[in-house]
């Protein structure tokens, strides 16, 4: 069910979402669009339903919707070889830690720094815009941020905000306690409602989403007890998984633990590999 004009949310937000489309898929520049808000806001709901509209059609929610940082890697890579317009990244996790947070930021700014490549727009779904480092914003990326509120049975409330009103935003967010409250002094470029997904469309998306969040929850009991995998050494080491699986490879280095036929190592195995980097070096 959508309203008189045709779409599940408000103009003009359409208007909007086609210049982002055009500066990312006719400038080849980048384009993120964030949407923030409290939890049970919708802003999984409306994330679908815009990137819906960029695409065209339905997205495919097993190819276009990622959970977590790491498939948000993999994910957008898919997008770029099928030649997807829109992704998104949910990134509702935990950010209770101070690393949790910086690893987001960095990993934001590697595959940033290379978006252009990927001829993708980006849908960003966070709890709040002020987890997001100065250094995004520096990089321009970060076309529209969308704040969800009050959402009832029937239908989402979104307020939308350019990037220089989001900055204004951020700022008067690291002055007070109640985060809140920054949107009480700046005024939105536009507000609009959405509606809900059809029941189906909803249920799928939420299996999707737990089968996410229990992976996420999964590597995190891994990460606390101290075990890397692959791709986090990888990371880690600015070095490509292939490297790192051929080193521990060369190193007759046991997995400390495998889960889901994925393996994980003790956290002692990094400095090794990284006395390999500077060896060659």
């Amino acid at each position: 069910m959508n309203y008189k004009h045709g779409h599940p949310f408000s103009e003009p937000l359409p208007a909007n979402l086609d210049d982002i489309k055009h500066r990312v898929r006719g400038l080849h520049k980048a384009g993120v669009i964030v949407i923030e808000g409290g939890l049970g806001e919708g802003k999984t709901t409306l994330g679908v339903e815009c990137a819906d509209y960029i695409t065209g059609k339905n997205i495919s929610l097993k190819e276009q919707y990622a959970f977590g940082g790491i498939a948000f890697q993999e994910k957008i890579q898919i997008c770029h070889a099928l030649n997807l317009p829109a992704i998104i990244y949910d990134e509702s996790g935990d950010f209770s830690k101070r690393g949790s947070l910086t690893d987001f930021n960095r990993r934001l700014v590697r595959v940033f720094e290379t978006f252009r490549a990927y001829n993708t727009v980006v849908i960003l779904i966070l709890p709040s815009v002020s987890m997001i480092d100065e250094s995004l914003f520096n990089l321009k990326v970060i076309r529209m941020v969308i704040n969800c509120y009050r959402r009832t049975n029937k239908q989402g409330n979104f307020r939308a905000y350019s990037l220089y009103r989001t900055m204004l935003i951020k700022d008067y967010m690291k002055k007070n306690v109640i985060k809140e409250y920054a949107y009480t002094k700046i005024q939105p470029n536009f507000r609009g409602h959405f509606l809900n997904l059809d029941k189906a469309r909803a249920d799928e998306l939420e299996k999707i989403s737990m089968e996410g969040k229990l992976n996420i929850l999964s590597d995190n009991i891994l990460k606390a007890k101290g075990l890397l995998s692959t791709k986090d050494m990888a990371y880690r080491l600015k070095m490509s998984q292939a490297w790192v699986k051929k080193k521990i490879l060369d190193l007759n280095i046991k997995p400390a633990q495998i889960h889901k036929k994925h393996k994980y190592y003790d956290a002692e195995v990094l400095p090794n590999l990284e006395s390999l980097i500077k060896y060659k070096k």
